[in-house]
């Protein structure tokens, strides 16, 4: 039996379109042309399974430690974890100007480790962190000794000048660098006083001495390349990356037997911290977005078995948000970072004027789908919010578990933990507070009925579950002709999980969208409808 009645020649026809819920953002094609459960736009939303929520808040927890914040000298350069390898206990380690600071549940104030005397940091030295066994060690550029420090943090002692003064015949000591990788027992690190495609691994279990006749690396000696980064891979072997190729070198732990092999020279990377992996598959930014590699296959070892060959795909893993993607500062874009967590990529990048990586691009590893460009509040002062480092960090209670922060000079935050957005906030200063509500947005994809004929839409419907004081506003946006009108505002007065019916004030257009705009709270949205009219006699033709 049908739905509806036979209509008459001057009957309105109601018809309806909507999404039974969301999986991810396609802003690159026309918003008439997505398919079901795409989104046009989506701003500090997670989109997970079919649901649209607000994203969880930040909370800064640096506000304990024992040190005076001071932009320019004494804040915070770098960041990293620490894992005794005895107990297990982990520290989330921050470099300031004159000691590193290593900080947990049990130490919240922090444990002070200080540089050896006279030893600094500062902006201009690029400081990055490496864990070698052990030991932590903290490299300064080019032009300083890196540091380190033995690990002890029940009775802490000084960071030391890391140097060998007699590593032997055909060796050299730990060079001047600024990173590092511990992978297969070695310290690998680029050379830069060498050159600016060289690469050097320590002795096993040794990294004070490094054999330049085994263990030296130039990877495409005499091109325009440069190396950027690189990170360990499966099956002993280490992918490089250069600013326009790709490399990989192999028997990681018996260097006398590695070889190089280039991989592409199609992509290159942007910055060294935007590279991250899951499982098989290693992000990181290009010139022309984020790009993935994927394992080959090997026909010697049977047809489908995947091996420790990488290729690199030809369509960025951005294509569904190039434009948004477009917005990427590139001049500053060697300052981006990467992770993997939660199922999630997290980029963020400088977008716009801004000269630090102050947006968040999430990817959603179990959809496969981008879901959500993340802003967030200003830090102290006037600073805008930045993503330095990510640091994964064994945290909190019921349960203790492996949780997400992010870190930039004013301190450290912990990820998507509160209902609101810690703000104004400074490392050394736990009597500022204050927060911010999350401003989410989500915007549908424009509805046609499948056709491309003027209709008049008439009211709509969203299925939302929210808790006392949730505020959101909806908006329906026509298209040709283009129109826009604010709907609804609706506020929470208790827990619900409903439908909400709105009228659209019937507004003409061959496509139309829902837009709906958080301002309080973390409302979740199941579904959504749009009802028109279409095809009938009193329906204008005219659209100009």
């Amino acid at each position: 039996m049908p739905r509806y009645r036979s209509y008459g020649k001057l009957d309105d026809q109601v018809q309806i379109e909507g999404d039974r819920g969301f999986r991810g953002i396609d802003s690159y094609l026309e918003p008439t042309s997505l398919e079901g459960g795409f989104v046009e736009n989506s701003e500090n939303m997670r989109l997970i399974g079919d649901l649209a929520e607000t994203r969880k808040g930040i909370d800064f927890l640096a506000g304990a430690l024992t040190l005076s914040y001071s932009a320019g000298t004494e804040e915070v350069f770098c960041s990293t974890v620490f894992s005794d390898p005895a107990s297990g206990v982990e520290f989330l380690v921050v470099a300031t100007r004159t000691k590193a600071i290593i900080w947990n549940d049990a130490n919240n104030s922090g444990i002070a480790i200080d540089y050896p005397g006279g030893e600094v940091v500062a902006t201009a030295d690029g400081a990055s962190f490496v864990q070698s066994m052990e030991k932590l060690i903290l490299f300064r550029g080019k032009n300083k000794t890196p540091l380190e420090w033995d690990g002890d943090y029940s009775s802490p002692t000084d960071f030391v000048v890391k140097a060998n003064a007699s590593p032997g015949g055909g060796n050299i000591q730990c060079p001047n660098t600024d990173f590092g990788v511990f992978f297969r027992n070695r310290l690998i690190i680029p050379q830069p006083t060498d050159s600016k495609y060289s690469i050097l691994m320590s002795n096993l279990l040794n990294t004070d001495v490094y054999t330049t006749a085994d263990a030296q690396f130039r990877i495409n000696k005499g091109s325009a390349d440069f190396l950027v980064g690189f990170y360990p891979y499966q099956e002993d072997q280490l992918i490089v990356f250069m600013r326009n190729s790709i490399h990989m070198i192999n028997n990681i732990a018996t260097v006398s037997a590695a070889n190089t092999y280039e991989i592409t020279r199609q992509h290159g990377c942007v910055a060294r911290k935007s590279i991250a992996q899951s499982g098989p598959q290693t992000f990181f930014l290009s010139d022309n977005g984020v790009i993935v590699l994927s394992p080959g296959t090997d026909p010697a070892k049977g047809l489908g078995v995947a091996i420790s060959k990488v290729t690199g795909e030809t369509l960025p893993m951005t294509q569904q948000i190039q434009n948004q993607f477009d917005e990427v500062n590139y001049k500053y874009a060697d300052l981006s970072c990467g992770v993997v967590f939660d199922n999630k990529y997290y980029l963020a990048v400088p977008t716009g004027s801004s000269t630090k990586p102050n947006k968040v691009f999430v990817y959603d590893l179990i959809s496969s789908a981008w879901i959500s460009v993340d802003s967030y509040p200003a830090m102290a002062g006037s600073l805008a919010f930045q993503v330095d480092d990510w640091v994964i960090c064994s945290h909190g209670s019921n349960p203790t578990k492996r949780r997400l922060f992010a870190c930039n000079p004013t301190g450290f935050y912990l990820m998507e933990e509160n209902q609101t957005d810690d703000s104004g906030r400074k490392i050394g200063s736990a009597s500022e507070s204050g927060t911010t509500a999350i401003a989410g947005k989500l915007k549908t994809r424009s509805f046609t009925l499948g056709n491309q004929n003027v209709k008049r839409w008439r009211r709509g419907q969203l299925g939302i579950k929210t808790e006392d004081n949730d505020a959101f506003t909806i908006k329906v946006n026509s298209i040709d002709p283009d129109n826009s009108e604010t709907v609804l505002s609706h506020t929470a007065d208790s827990t619900e999980e409903t439908l909400l019916r709105f009228g659209t004030g019937r507004i003409r257009g061959y496509g139309a969208n829902v837009e709906i705009t958080v301002t309080a709270g973390r409302p979740s949205f199941r579904h959504v409808s749009l009802q028109a009219i279409a095809d009938g006699l009193n329906i204008r033709t005219d659209i100009a």
